[in-house]
């Protein structure tokens, strides 16, 4: 007797090669995607809040810097977990890049605020093993 094998995909009957796996291209498509997806979604759900964030940083700073309070930041979803790197500059403030756009997180009159800046090129120069014991 014969085995009949179905595409797992749309449950087709498979007809051809004994070793063939799906009926078409298009469930061999599917099926690679879902297969990707499920082992990639920390990957793509970190890199879209990581674009959330430097769209949130873009809109809130369109020349370039301000200070914005953070309830701002939090009300429009910006999740401060998320960041592509960390700069310290000289002066010891501590900013937390998102690509292209940061925030340095300050308390102006007892209110949290954050300065958002863009990159600048001399921001490249974190060195994270400076400060190891």
């Amino acid at each position: 007797m014969m085995e009949t094998k179905k595409c797992p995909v749309c449950s087709t009957l498979l007809v051809g090669r004994s070793d063939k796996k799906y009926c078409s291209d298009q469930c061999r498509a599917i099926a690679n995607n879902q297969f990707k997806y499920k082992t990639q979604k920390l990957i793509i759900d970190t890199n879209k809040r990581l674009r959330r964030n430097r769209t949130i940083l873009k809109t809130l700073s369109p020349v370039g810097k301000a200070t914005v309070r953070k309830t701002i930041l939090e009300s429009m979803g910006y999740d401060f977990s998320a960041f592509t790197s960390l700069y310290l500059s000289p002066a010891g403030n501590l900013y937390y890049l998102c690509y292209d756009y940061g925030f340095s997180p300050i308390v102006q009159r007892g209110i949290e605020r954050a300065l958002i800046i863009t990159r600048q090129k001399y921001v490249g120069d974190w060195q994270p093993w400076q400060f190891a014991k």
